[in-house]
């Protein structure tokens, strides 16, 4: 028999801790996503961020969501964006992913949001006809190699063929020569942070003033201290058994001020994620978003990434202009799905950043 439980945050400590856990085939939460969403400075105790699906006592499916707020129409409004959805293969097609989602709308009372899902989840999302695109944001993949891993986040080719493919088309990589030459200018200068300090965290603050969920202070430390990644090498006993990337060999942020004349012009929160490489945050004056693309690049390509994700039209109309220093580059367009209640909350005017959503923890 199908049963939906829940686990909100005052309960998800106690379920962290189980021992119990280890002895399971599946985990529907990795250790470093429950701690970050127990941190979460915009959550309340009571909200319910976790849903599973059992068949007779056995987990078969599982959802998280990620509690926010909203700032629209002179309003803070409490709503949760939907995160990391799984079904067992033996169980897919079968309504249960739309159950899990039913169970949330309810216990949210609409008040929802998704984005960075699959196409797949996309079409589960669509079958509950209570979501709809409300908003689509047009962003640019730029490839420095090319990569044939069936996911950002995996660490190994699936068989030796694809492996001998992508080795054989960078062979052909004009930008693993031409990077070389990439340099910032002389008057431009770089300082590294492990920790925001106040004026790093005054200009994402103001850089995220006119956005939907406007981050302050606080949540952008969160963010930083709570990733839902961690570095790893060898085969994590625990992250083996949830399906979402949770232990990874490469995955660093980089925050750095960007002086130019010893005048400060941009703050960057970048991150690298094995082949993946996106800057969550940002905040730089006009004019000197050619300065960014050429930093953003640059660590990129230090960091050994296979491609950058930037949904920032300025950033990447200015990369465009770099396109000896990349192999390629593809059009990519982020939708948000709203649920019908927040909706007639929030409207389709909004601005939202790279690193909404859960985008800034992957």
């Amino acid at each position: 028999m199908l049963s939906i439980s829940k686990i909100s945050l005052r309960e998800l400590k106690l379920f962290n801790d189980d021992t119990g856990l280890n002895e399971k085939d599946f985990l529907p939460i990795s250790k470093v996503r429950a701690m970050s969403l127990m941190a979460n400075p915009r959550a309340n105790s009571n909200d319910n961020v976790l849903y599973q699906a059992h068949w007779n006592e056995k987990l078969i499916a599982y959802l998280t969501v990620l509690p926010d707020i909203a700032f629209a129409n002179n309003q803070s409004i409490p709503f949760a964006w939907i995160s990391g959805a799984w079904v067992h293969p033996s169980f897919r097609r079968q309504g249960i992913a739309t159950k899990l989602i039913d169970a949330v709308v309810l216990d949210w009372k609409g008040m929802l949001m998704a984005t960075n899902f699959s196409k797949i989840t996309e079409a589960v999302f669509e079958k509950t006809k209570t979501f709809k695109t409300v908003k689509k944001i047009e962003g640019q993949r730029f490839f420095l190699r090319k990569t044939l891993l069936s996911s950002y986040n995996c660490c190994s080719h699936s068989n030796p063929i694809t492996y001998i493919t992508e080795k054989f088309i960078n062979l052909l990589n004009h930008s693993n020569l031409t990077r070389k030459f990439l340099k910032i200018p002389k008057n431009i200068e770089i300082e590294y942070f492990t920790r925001p300090d106040d004026e790093i965290l005054n200009k994402l603050t103001l850089a995220t003033a006119n956005t939907l969920t406007k981050r302050s202070t606080e949540e952008i430390n969160w963010i930083i201290r709570y990733p839902w990644l961690i570095n790893g090498l060898l085969p994590d006993r625990a992250a083996q058994k949830f399906f979402f990337a949770s232990v990874i060999p490469a995955f660093a942020y980089y925050m750095v001020k960007v002086f130019k004349d010893d005048e400060l012009i941009g703050v960057l929160l970048m991150q690298h994620s094995n082949t993946r490489f996106t800057v969550p945050y940002y905040w730089f004056e006009n004019g000197t978003e050619d300065v960014m693309a050429k930093v953003i690049l640059l660590h990129a390509s230090r960091a050994k990434a296979s491609f950058i994700n930037i949904y920032n039209q300025k950033i990447v109309n200015s990369m465009l202009n770099l396109r000896p220093y990349y192999f390629y580059s593809k059009k990519r367009t982020r939708k948000y799905l709203v649920a019908d209640s927040m909706a007639d909350s929030i409207g389709d005017s909004f601005e939202l950043m790279d690193g909404d959503g859960d985008c800034a923890f992957i």
